[in-house]
């Protein structure tokens, strides 16, 4: 449970982000497109024997609203539909190629079981992300805390 706690706070203390989130009205090119995500690398902060470290994500994302298949730690398939809230791109100022952004992914998680409160197996996520971008390619690490320390994952979107 205190892990709960230290999620909550960490998605709490992110809120501000998503005020600052850049959601254009417009239906130009920009705002509506295609993107993949590839998961990368997944590290346990305190592995067991049996917990995987691959999780094999695979998702496609249209105009922010994101679904995604990946393994879960307990090497369960798993479900994430929802939508992405980011920030303002940050870039450097001698290399306007570079940028760092966050990003806040809401929505409905499927393939826990009971490990998390849920409905019908399905159960509510808030998951922050901060994200290192080149033109349009960005490298994104997610840090979920649990019981055992965290869970740290990057994505290439």
């Amino acid at each position: 449970m205190i892990a709960f706690r230290y999620l909550a706070l960490f998605v709490l203390l992110l809120l501000p982000l998503t005020a600052l989130a850049e959601e254009t009205k417009k239906k130009d090119s920009q705002t509506q497109k295609w993107t993949i995500i590839l998961g990368l690398v997944t590290r346990h902060i305190d592995p067991s024997d049996d917990t995987n470290e691959s999780s094999r994500m695979l998702g496609l994302s249209y105009s922010n609203w994101t679904m995604a298949r990946f393994t879960n730690s307990y090497d369960e398939a798993s479900v994430f539909c929802g939508k992405r809230f980011q920030t303002k791109e940050l870039h450097h100022p001698h290399y306007t190629d570079f940028y760092i952004q966050g990003n806040l992914y809401a929505g409905l998680l499927h393939g826990y079981g009971d490990r998390f409160p849920n409905i019908a197996g399905v159960t509510l996520a808030g998951l922050p992300t901060a994200g290192l971008g080149y033109k349009k390619t960005v490298l994104e690490m997610l840090y979920m805390p649990t019981f055992k320390g965290g869970v740290f994952t990057s994505f290439l979107t």
